[in-house]
């Protein structure tokens, strides 16, 4: 029988209008990774930041290495040797590599007045070598760093303050921590996990559920507040925890192919021959009404920048941009809005919503001088505008007036595109739609992206992968070293494999 690091028994807790758990149990054994899945709004975030001490259970029991403990906060959850990365960082991007690791932890480096800051970067130096960074100088600034190794250096943080507070087998909680990484990341940061359970145990939470079955001990599952299932390792796989997590079975053509429309005769976007300089050159594009466009590379080819150029944040060296036929000039994403052109940013949280926000206000945030009534905004049109596109694109929230911030994931993501669709931007430019969502939200989204192209909307979509590239674009342009090198149809029921991409790509 394994060692319970960490246990939780009977945990419930409640928000207005909101049961967010409902009598959890959930055990962390010794050196175990423990895989956390569930829906946006299932009640992980919640579950653990009961873990971490940010919020006290209403009812239950909190065992750390067997005795019940009662957290006042974060600051003694890390005592006690339990941490958390979350998805969104925790970094102070203008200090040091050994400042972000050794925070408000200066003293133990002092002589006299000062602090040695050789000692500082030795010290720097031994942590970080436990998270395979040891080549990284301690004294970079992190602002300039890849999200991966920013990651690292919070996992080499917490376990430095474990070992600073004498915690024994501390609890390390991972959130989404391979949202960011490119593939050799990923398998780097696996192998690192994979040393670190020796003296560590894992709570790892993931929407990427095959890396969920191929890294965990043991899944457990939580649905609407609820541990639906317990699944020890080798008796879990995907589709059963898609079951598990959503409820029934999900479209069984995953990018819902059945549904794809194609294109119409009429050029909503053309672009000729447009260019930033040091970026990309040459990108032509005709994106007629309905039609959906992939556009597929790695990281640095050029298509971040080409949208970048449609969306208004970056003024293009040469070329032009024509939207139905009108040649149109933008030097600021005010002007591609006011073309029409919407983007939906990877980045939803900080650049697509203000989340100190409420529903309401998000969604009509572009077309206020419609919500009028004399010189005054109106409630009233304001709510009723809200609760047309919270039904149209089936957003869960208690109400139209609740906070954008307290929403899952996926929410947040349905309030980005309602907020274009009340604006009525005919052509929209979709940076990686479905990241960090689950898979029920994923689905959900494929539909209404459907929907949208059916309904003559104009879309260009970068994806986290490949598969989602091909199954959901009409067509494909293959861009590389900052030229677009291949287009290739998809058309419904005549997809290409990603083997027949795959070579143009590298």
């Amino acid at each position: 029988m394994s060692e319970a690091i960490l246990e939780l028994r009977g945990i419930s807790k409640s928000f207005p209008g909101v049961a967010a758990l409902k009598s959890v149990d959930l055990r962390v054994d010794r050196n175990e990774i423990l895989g956390l899945v569930g829906e946006n709004g299932a009640g992980k975030s919640t579950l653990m930041k009961v873990v971490i001490g940010f919020y006290r259970a209403d009812e239950g029991k909190y065992l750390l290495r067997g005795e019940e403990v009662a957290l006042g906060g974060p600051d003694d959850a890390i005592r006690a040797g339990v941490g958390m990365v979350f998805q969104e960082g925790c970094m102070v991007p203008n200090l040091s590599v050994m400042d972000n690791l050794f925070l408000a932890n200066e003293r133990g480096f002092a002589r006299g007045p000062l602090i040695d800051r050789k000692r500082m970067a030795e010290a720097a130096r031994a942590q970080l070598e436990e998270v395979g960074l040891g080549s990284l100088d301690p004294r970079t600034s992190v602002g300039g760093l890849p999200a991966s190794r920013k990651q690292m250096i919070e996992i080499a943080r917490l376990l430095w303050l474990s070992k600073l507070y004498g915690s024994e087998n501390p609890v390390l909680i991972l959130d989404e921590p391979t949202t960011v990484l490119q593939e050799s990341e990923t398998e780097m940061l696996f192998r690192i996990l994979g040393e670190l359970k020796k003296r560590a145990s894992i709570i790892f939470i993931s929407h990427r559920l095959e890396e969920v079955v191929s890294l965990s001990d043991r899944i457990v599952v939580l649905k609407d507040g609820v541990v639906v299932s317990d699944l020890e390792r080798g008796k879990a796989d995907v589709p059963s925890i898609e079951r598990l997590m959503v409820g029934h079975e999900l479209a069984a053509e995953h990018y819902r192919e059945t549904m794809q429309a194609g294109p119409r005769g009429v050029v909503a976007l053309s672009v000729r021959d447009l260019s930033l300089s040091g970026k990309f050159e040459g990108f032509s594009l005709d994106l007629r009404e309905g039609e959906i466009v992939g556009l597929v590379g790695l990281l640095g080819s050029g298509k971040e920048d080409v949208c970048r150029c449609l969306g208004g944040s970056e003024a293009p060296s040469s070329g032009s941009i024509s939207i139905r036929g009108r040649v149109s000039r933008f030097s600021s994403p005010k002007d591609a809005i006011a073309a029409g052109i919407g983007v939906i940013p990877i980045d939803r949280r900080n650049e697509g919503l203000a989340t100190s926000l409420d529903v309401a206000s998000n969604i009509n945030l572009l077309v206020l001088s419609r919500m009028r009534r004399g010189p005054f905004l109106s409630p009233a049109l304001e709510r009723k505008s809200a609760l047309k596109w919270i039904s149209e694109c089936m957003i869960k929230t208690p109400s139209p007036q609740t906070a954008c911030a307290t929403l899952s994931g996926g929410n947040q993501q349905k309030v980005v595109i309602a907020k274009w669709l009340a604006a009525e931007a005919g052509i929209l430019v979709l940076d990686h739609p479905t990241r960090g969502i689950d898979v029920g939200a994923k689905d959900e989204i494929y539909r209404r992206i459907r929907e949208l192209s059916a309904a003559g909307l104009s879309i260009i979509v970068m994806c986290d992968t490949l598969e989602e590239d091909i199954g959901l674009s009409d067509r494909i342009l293959v861009m590389k070293d900052g030229r677009t090198v291949r287009e290739i149809p998809c058309p419904r029921g005549g997809k290409p494999t990603p083997l027949d991409v795959i070579g143009y790509v590298v």
